[in-house]
């Protein structure tokens, strides 16, 4: 039972490494052997879902569990405009919502609901460029008023860490693992790497597997982290916005080899495809290369002067689409849409974005 947790949480931020940690964090907590009642996890589309299924998940009263966690993605997406004056809503979309907001006020006792949002920036919320200057925090906690959510927690937005953040960071995860390094270190390991937390915590695996020692030295992280990832993965999306299948195949296959996941390589190219589209945006407004580490929060010219070049001849509208059909898959395999097997056949053979 939830008695004692939040029933309606929202979830949203630009940095997906943390909030999937604390999305895994929670699943972990309900669905552990520890537990003395069993916990069914429930994982729906929330944009493609039906009033009708929005209801059998959050309203049915599990039978064969104690309890239910229902994991709902995109679905205050939606419906964010339906208050839009601007925005020409339906009144169908409009009941919809109302009857959505009759199913969170009476949830049972059995239920525990966790929104999770893709949005990072306060224009994903309001379509407006001027509201990007905005806090995040400050449009959701608008949006959500708006939207009438009253029995909603909104879960502080994971943004991403700033650089003495990001040391820290990295020397917590390595002393959780019986591993010291000294500021120094820690600095240079973010410094090789970037802010890129999925790569971060890779690596960081890469260096407890291979020291056998307690401290960690610098030698150590020469040895271990370097750029090939990158290489290959801007060679990945060239390909892929080229539609060149033979090498599009040969790139994922080379990925895979080095132990990389599915779910980390379609999060790496969501993250590339991200810094693309800002990017190509910097490149309309003749900008300097300091103005591009600082929105992209690179700070390496090696990979700030490759992220300039895919955009030179790149139309915003492949870049878009592209990024559009990653999300899709990522989503589909989070909720159990598609097998993760086949999710790069279905992307290289995808012709929406040629």
């Amino acid at each position: 039972m939830f008695e004692n947790d939040k029933g309606i949480e929202l979830l949203c931020g630009e940095n997906d490494y943390l909030k999937k940690d604390y999305l895994n964090s929670l699943i972990s907590k309900h669905t552990s052997s520890d537990e003395e009642t069993f916990t069914e996890i429930i994982y729906v589309d929330g944009k493609s879902a039906s009033i009708e299924e929005l209801q059998n998940s959050l309203m049915t009263i599990p039978f064969f569990a104690e309890s239910n966690l229902v994991v709902i993605h995109n679905l205050i997406d939606k419906y964010k405009n339906i208050t839009d004056s601007k925005k020409k809503s339906t009144a169908k979309s409009s009941n919809n919502w109302n009857t959505i907001l009759e199913f969170f006020n009476s949830i049972p006792i059995q239920k525990r609901i966790l929104l999770v949002e893709d949005w990072q920036t306060p224009k994903d919320i309001t379509n407006n460029l001027n509201d990007e200057r905005k806090d995040l925090k400050v449009e959701v906690d608008r949006l959500i008023d708006k939207l009438g959510l009253k029995n909603l927690t909104i879960t502080k937005p994971f943004k991403n860490l700033l650089p003495l953040e990001l040391e820290t960071w990295i020397s917590k995860q390595l002393s959780n693992n019986g591993k010291k390094i000294s500021n120094r270190n820690a600095r240079l390991i973010s410094d090789y790497v970037g802010n890129d937390m999925w790569t971060l915590s890779n690596e960081i695996e890469k260096i407890i597997n291979f020291c056998q020692g307690e401290i960690i030295e610098e030698e150590h992280l020469e040895i271990l982290i370097n750029n090939p990832k990158e290489i290959v993965i801007f060679k990945l999306v060239d390909s892929l916005l080229d539609q060149n299948i033979a090498v599009s195949f040969k790139s994922i296959a080379s990925i895979f080899e080095s132990g990389y996941s599915t779910q980390y390589l379609l999060s790496m190219l969501s993250r590339q495809m991200r810094l693309l589209i800002i990017a190509k945006q910097l490149s309309f407004q003749n900008t300097s290369k300091n103005i591009y580490k600082e929105k992209l929060g690179i700070y390496s010219d090696y990979v700030i002067d490759n992220i300039i070049r895919q955009v030179a001849n790149r139309d915003m509208d492949v870049l878009l689409k592209l990024y559009e059909k990653i999300s899709e898959l990522d989503l589909a395999i989070k909720t159990g849409a598609i097998n993760e097997n086949i999710v790069f056949d279905n992307l290289i053979s995808n012709k929406t974005f040629s």
